[in-house]
């Protein structure tokens, strides 16, 4: 599997992050999907240049195209204690590197607290890759249950998959 050790070592990293005080037991749960159930182009401008295959929502134009995921979690009122980390993996199909450019937004509508953060990271060519934000991020603390980011995402370049990692209280 090729994501194996990137994820289980995401998910050792967010777990630890996550780790509860010893009053309550909190169990690590983690979504996946491939990017074509949660991903689309910003615009229709953008759609036009991609490509959503089974295994990505691929860039196939001659320019950066945004591409907007949001991403599914179990909220059930209180039970989710925090989004521990999310994020995306992407794939470079040029024989050029490529940088990949998201933002991560957690919260909703207008509120004031929302949180926006920035990361970017450089694809090998025919390489992969992934941006994935935790609590690391955001000063240590955990994310309102929803979650989305926006990629600046390359001609030649996709997203894969997409993943989020939240706590249930076990108690």
């Amino acid at each position: 599997m090729k994501y194996s050790i990137g994820l289980a070592s995401l998910v050792v990293a967010v777990a630890s992050v996550l780790a509860a005080p010893a009053q309550a037991a909190e169990e690590v749960n983690e979504v996946g999907a491939n990017a074509v159930s949660h991903c689309q182009g910003n615009l229709p401008a953008s759609e036009t240049t991609l490509r959503k295959r089974p295994l990505a929502v691929q860039n196939e134009g001659t320019t950066s195209a945004f591409i907007t995921c949001s991403f599914s979690t179990q909220y059930d009122g209180e039970d989710i204690r925090e989004i521990g980390g999310f994020g995306v993996f992407l794939n470079n199909k040029s024989a050029t590197p490529k940088t990949v450019s998201c933002t991560g937004v957690a919260g909703f509508d207008a509120n004031a607290t929302n949180v926006f953060l920035n990361k970017s990271v450089v694809i090998a060519a025919a390489g992969e890759g992934q941006i994935f934000f935790t609590t690391a991020d955001n000063g240590g603390d955990g994310f309102y249950p929803l979650v989305n980011v926006s990629c600046s995402v390359p001609a030649g370049a996709g997203i894969t998959d997409t993943y989020v990692t939240f706590g249930v209280d076990d108690a």
